[in-house]
């Protein structure tokens, strides 16, 4: 599949808002444990996992069941909640407050830290706090991983931090990730943990990766990579309007690895590699060029598009003076070689722009740990920056990655959008969605014109396509979840008036229930989308 899924980063809030008759919806409400309560917080160990458990039979009957979660309460966890062959949805109450927390509960040896969900079926987590700090220092070891063969992981306004790995462990094949509002960091601390922080970690397991979709994320403090692609072939990435702040790793923030299509636009990465490139590790760094960047790419070949537009790319002052002390420090490229290759040398230019920003509310560069780490490259430990909570730091509900509006990164991206992570701009982030609508991203295809009818509809869907070329193009059908229902692939257009007929059915040859999808025109340079609503 070419092209796919360009407006999935707006389908997942779509979904929320709809409500589809065909749907019945049952909420499980799930009591935590308070801290104002005074009760034993042990009490509440596994009281999630159990409630998940015990709802198994009439799960099964009906399969659209919400587990809600008080806000501000904690849900620790000694076994790790497993879903075979279900959706499992979580989320927190509505209202306002912080989010409800999955933490580390004790095990059956009386320790603490465990995996949090294993998903053997596919997954929504919406508006959770995963807290992986324990008092006696045990940490989660990958909370989540995505374990379904082809499963859809939707993580929508949650928050991870204090994990061992990664965040969030992709460990099967032909999976569908979308990763919505989220944030990421502080996480795996070399030294201190062992571990190597990561927000997304592509495992060996998962060789080939269908979607990955990023947008609107805040990732700070993530001792290594973003994004980790270990080999997997990705059909589509899309990393789109995030923050990367204090990336410490030598490997690159942004891996994409083996991609067939990527799109790399109006991010903000501050400080990214921040102990900047030094030949002392060069044996770690895997790209052709032996010199760590910013964003990589594995290889270029014939049919990959790769868009990178926008981003702005900087390192703090305060950080490029603590080099200056080393002269065998300098700092990462942006892009890599091969990148520059598979985006083409006129497109350069707009691939990314240094203007260093004073964020609103943030932690301050992490000079110090840079100092001790090129000081002693070799030490078991360095100084811990995490900037969460406690001394120097802010709590998660304190920070704030805006910056003003006077800045240029404020107006530079397409259409007038702050770059970065909209959360911190809400009267923008409704405009900006409006535009993600009609713009499809950005993909703009001025030769030709769309047109459905009926709409809605009750039984056939003519597509007219008005084409001043000869061309191929593939219509694909969604339903508001973002899944894919039914594809009309490679049909040739002629010069002139065309038309393409969709009769109402799935890909196994059912109708289609009344209610809303979405429909994607892909031509060969570019993509016209919009909304199909059935009503018999």
């Amino acid at each position: 599949m070419r092209k796919i899924y360009i407006l999935l980063g707006v389908l997942f809030l779509v979904a929320v808002a709809v409500n589809v008759k065909a749907q019945i919806v049952r909420i499980v409400k799930v009591d935590g444990w308070d801290p104002a309560s005074g009760t034993d917080p042990e009490t509440f160990n596994n009281v999630l996992y159990d409630a998940i458990d015990n709802d198994s039979t009439a799960r099964k009957e009906n399969p659209n069941v919400i587990f809600e979660l008080n806000r501000g309460q904690y849900y620790p966890a000694g076994k790790t909640i497993k879903n075979y062959g279900y959706h499992l949805h979580i989320r927190a109450a509505g209202g306002s407050g912080p989010l409800p927390v999955f933490t580390p509960g004790k095990l059956a040896n009386g320790t603490y830290g465990a995996r949090y969900i294993d998903a053997y079926g596919d997954l929504t987590l919406e508006n959770i706090e995963v807290n992986g700090f324990r008092p006696d220092n045990a940490v989660l070891n990958r909370p989540v991983q995505m374990i379904a063969n082809g499963g859809r992981y939707i993580v929508r306004g949650c928050y991870f931090y204090g994990d061992r790995g990664a965040s969030i462990v992709a460990n099967a094949d032909s999976l569908k990730i979308y990763l919505y509002d989220s944030k990421f960091g502080p996480s795996g601390h070399r030294k201190t943990y062992g571990g190597n922080g990561r927000a997304i970690d592509l495992r060996p397991s998962a060789l080939f990766l269908d979607t990955l979709i990023m947008v609107n994320c805040t990732n700070y403090n993530v001792s290594d990579r973003v994004i980790r692609n270990m080999g997997t072939k990705v059909n589509y990435l899309h990393f789109d309007h995030n923050t990367i702040i204090n990336n410490v790793g030598r490997h690159g923030a942004l891996q994409l690895g083996d991609v067939r299509y990527a799109t790399v636009t109006n991010n903000i990465f501050a400080n990214a590699i921040s102990t900047g490139h030094t030949d002392f590790f060069t044996e770690e760094q895997t790209q052709p060029e032996k010199h760590f960047s910013v964003i990589t790419l594995d290889t270029t070949y014939e049919g990959q598009t790769i868009i990178v537009r926008n981003n702005n790319i900087y390192n703090d002052q305060v950080i490029q003076d603590v080099w200056a002390k080393y002269d065998t420090v300098s700092a990462p490229y942006e892009i890599t070689q091969t990148i520059k290759n598979a985006i083409g040398e006129a497109n350069v230019a707009n691939a990314w722009f240094a203007e260093p920003l004073v964020l609103k509310t943030f932690c301050n560069p992490i000079s110090e740990f840079v100092d001790a780490f090129y000081s002693d490259p070799k030490a078991s430990e360095y100084p811990e920056n995490w900037c969460v909570g406690g001394e120097g730091g802010y709590f998660p509900d304190e920070i704030d990655a805006s910056y003003g509006t006077t800045a240029l990164s404020y107006t530079a991206a397409d259409g007038g959008f702050p770059i970065g992570d909209l959360n911190y701009y809400p009267e923008k982030k409704a405009e900006w969605e409006d535009w993600l609508m009609t713009s499809a991203y950005g993909f703009k295809n001025l030769s030709t014109e769309v047109t459905v009818y009926p709409n809605p509809f009750s039984e056939n869907v003519k597509i007219i396509i008005k084409s001043e070329k000869a061309d191929l193009v593939t219509v694909s059908f969604f339903d508001i979840t973002g899944k894919m229902i039914n594809q009309i692939a490679n049909r040739s257009l002629h010069s002139g008036i065309n038309e393409i007929y969709w009769n109402g059915e799935n890909s196994s040859g059912q109708k289609v229930k009344n209610g809303i999808y979405l429909y994607r025109v892909a031509f060969s340079d570019g993509i016209h989308t919009g909304r199909l609503v059935s009503f018999k």
